[in-house]
């Protein structure tokens, strides 16, 4: 929106022709989004108290889930409204790559909406939706999704980067199916909204290990949408896809603000529409920018707590006994007698690390 009303003014020079720029528009998007929260923030909770929207006592979930009773939930709000806000203001709205992360936003924060409102006015953590809806819209996307990058009229990206499959630490494509990537792409997508949405159960936990993330695919969009750096370092060039660093630069700022009122002890909780948001945009920027596994890489701390799960619930109990204590991994540790405070600061020292292990790849090629 203003990226729209400056571009027209870019070739006047002087202190306008700043905005051309995806680093500045990325920082600016940034700051834009953290203070956005600071300002609605306080009231956007307060409304959410006053109205209800609390969480409830479980006879499962956290140790000392009864301490935090009554905190606010939906959260994810503040997360949508400041992240989306400051992209729809510093985004160039007619690149397709921003619409394409615009739509997951819209999407899964309202189906996350749904779940959280149902759970709330129902006081039970089983009356949102079912399991069998959440992956039926979560697929739903994922072949969305999988027909936009693959579809060679609508596409943006060059056909034979588009259903190619890339290796950090290797140049060029492992190799290319239009079949194959398309069940990656919804095999990510279910993923990434899952794991996410696992991961948050404590007090900052799973908004830090995203920015880590976004800041991630952020420089990794930057780097394939610049001809000159992406053949610097040997990646493939996709035009008009460094759009979506300012995009990222936004939720991060969202996130760090978020955190604000979200850290120990919270606030605020996101909820199903933060996580599933989170998710479900970190797993589509991704894909936009075919760095699927440096997305993996980065969201270790995802793959855990979902792995956690996954084992937890199809071999422990197959087996008729527990692998963990509980799962996911970070209950499992609070089972243990561990403070939430530690384990939390744990999981973000390791997102931390992976993320720069991520980062390390570019130069190894």
């Amino acid at each position: 929106m203003i990226y729209s009303i400056f571009k027209s003014i870019f070739g006047a020079g002087g202190g306008f022709a700043v905005f051309k720029y995806l680093s500045s528009r990325t920082l600016i998007a940034f700051v834009t989004a953290f203070f956005l929260s600071l300002i609605i923030g306080r009231p956007l909770i307060n409304t959410l108290y006053r109205h209800g929207f609390r969480s409830f006592e479980r006879s499962y979930g956290e140790i000392n889930s009864q301490k935090k009773t009554g905190t606010p939930m939906l959260g994810g709000i503040l997360i949508f409204i400041t992240g989306i806000g400051s992209a729809l203001l510093w985004c160039d709205l007619a690149n397709p790559f921003i619409w394409a992360l615009l739509a997951s936003a819209v999407w899964f924060a309202v189906f996350g909406a749904i779940d959280d409102y149902k759970k709330i006015k129902g006081r039970d953590a089983d009356e949102g939706l079912s399991r069998f809806a959440k992956y039926t819209i979560q697929i739903l996307f994922g072949v969305l999704l999988a027909v936009f990058v693959l579809q060679p009229d609508i596409s943006p990206l060059p056909a034979d980067v588009a259903n190619s499959f890339q290796l950090p630490f290797f140049k060029g494509f492992i190799f290319s199916s239009t079949v194959l990537t398309a069940l990656w792409i919804v095999f990510i997508i279910v993923y990434s909204a899952n794991a996410v949405n696992f991961a948050d159960g404590m007090d900052g936990l799973t908004i830090v290990p995203s920015v880590f993330v976004f800041i991630v695919l952020g420089v990794f969009a930057y780097i394939v949408g610049n001809k000159i750096q992406a053949q610097h370092l040997l990646y493939e060039y996709i035009p008009g896809s460094g759009e979506i660093a300012v995009f990222c630069g936004a939720i991060v700022g969202a996130g760090i603000g978020f955190l604000w009122f979200n850290s120990h002890p919270a606030e605020v909780f996101m909820g199903d529409m933060g996580s599933l948001f989170l998710g479900g945009t970190m797993g589509t920027a991704a894909v936009l920018i075919r760095q699927e596994v440096i997305f993996i890489i980065a969201g270790a701390i995802f793959v855990i707590e979902i792995t956690s799960t996954f084992v937890q619930e199809n071999i422990g109990f197959k087996m008729h006994r527990r692998i963990l204590y509980r799962a996911p991994l970070h209950h499992h540790y609070q089972h243990q007698g561990m403070a939430e405070a530690k384990i939390v600061t744990r999981f973000w020292i390791v997102s931390a690390i992976m993320a720069a292990l991520a980062l390390i790849t570019i130069k190894f090629r």
